[in-house]
C-alpha cells in the first residue's frame, strides 16, 4: 500500500512541477500585455498629483444644477399645487426647503447668461418667502398674531409665481 501512496505522491509532485514551469510564462506574459496596454493610457500613468485639481466653479455648476433640480422637485409639493386658501398652514416645510435651493440659485447666478434676471427673481422670491412668515401664515406666528386667511393665501400665490418664474429661468441649468 506504501508503494501506492508514494506512486500517487510522485505524479502530484510531478504534475506540480510542469505547472510551476508554464506559471512564470504565463505572468510574464500577462505582465507584458498589461505594460503595453498602459504605456498610451494617460489615466493609467498620471499620477494624482499631475492631475488637475476641480475647480470651485465646477463644485458650484454641481451644486447649482442639483438646487435647480431641487426646485422642480419643490415644484410638485401640494403647497405649489393645491388650493392656497387650504394648504397655506402646512407650508412651513415647503418654505424651508424653498429657502434652500433659491438661495443656492442666487448665489450660482452669477455665472449663468442671464444671472442677474435669476439674482433678482431669487431675491423676490425670497422676499415673498418672508411676508408669508411675517404675516404668521405658518406655523410661526407674527407679533400681530396671525393675519387673515386670504392675506395668507396671497402671499402663498406670490411664493408660488415666484417660483414658476425662477424654474422658468433656470430650464437650461440642469439639463432640462
Amino acid at each position: 500500500m506504501s508503494a501506492r501512496v508514494s506512486a500517487g505522491a510522485s505524479a502530484r509532485a510531478a504534475a506540480g512541477r510542469r505547472g510551476l514551469r508554464l506559471r512564470p510564462g504565463v505572468v510574464a506574459g500577462l505582465l507584458g500585455v498589461l505594460v503595453l496596454a498602459g504605456c498610451g493610457s494617460p489615466e493609467l500613468t498620471s499620477t494624482p498629483a499631475s492631475k488637475p485639481a476641480p475647480t470651485s466653479r465646477a463644485a458650484a455648476s454641481g451644486a447649482l444644477a442639483s438646487a435647480v433640480t431641487k426646485l422642480d422637485l419643490i415644484s410638485q409639493d401640494p403647497c405649489q399645487t393645491g388650493k392656497a386658501e387650504q394648504v397655506y398652514p402646512d407650508c412651513d416645510r415647503f418654505l424651508a426647503e424653498l429657502r434652500s435651493a433659491v438661495g443656492t440659485v442666487r448665489a450660482g447666478a452669477a455665472g449663468l447668461p442671464n444671472g442677474e434676471l435669476v439674482g433678482v427673481s431669487s431675491a423676490t422670491l425670497l422676499s415673498a418667502a418672508d411676508a408669508f412668515d411675517r404675516d404668521g401664515c405658518g406655523s410661526r406666528l407674527s407679533p400681530t398674531g396671525p393675519a387673515s386667511a386670504q392675506a395668507c393665501a396671497a402671499d402663498l400665490e406670490r411664493v408660488r409665481s415666484g417660483l414658476a418664474t425662477l424654474i422658468d429661468q433656470t430650464r437650461d441649468v440642469a439639463g432640462r
